[in-house]
């Protein structure tokens, strides 16, 4: 595996310290949807939106996290 991949973590221990933290703001998703556009959601649950486009969607997760 390359360094520069941040997923260090196996898929199942990835999802196991989502559900550890439960509320907490530690996994986006940007899943597309039939008619093109993404849906944007987070681990928190507070948060989910309507994108029209991918990148549009990676940019509303970011501002999501504040990690802008």
């Amino acid at each position: 595996m390359s360094d520069d991949n941040i997923m260090y973590d196996s898929p199942s221990e990835f999802l196991h310290e989502v559900a550890e933290k439960k509320g907490e703001c530690v996994a986006q998703s940007v899943i597309p949807l039939e008619d093109g556009t993404y849906l944007c959601a987070c681990s928190c649950e507070r948060w989910e939106v309507i994108a029209p486009d991918r990148w549009k969607g990676l940019d509303l997760a970011r501002q999501h996290t504040r990690s802008v």
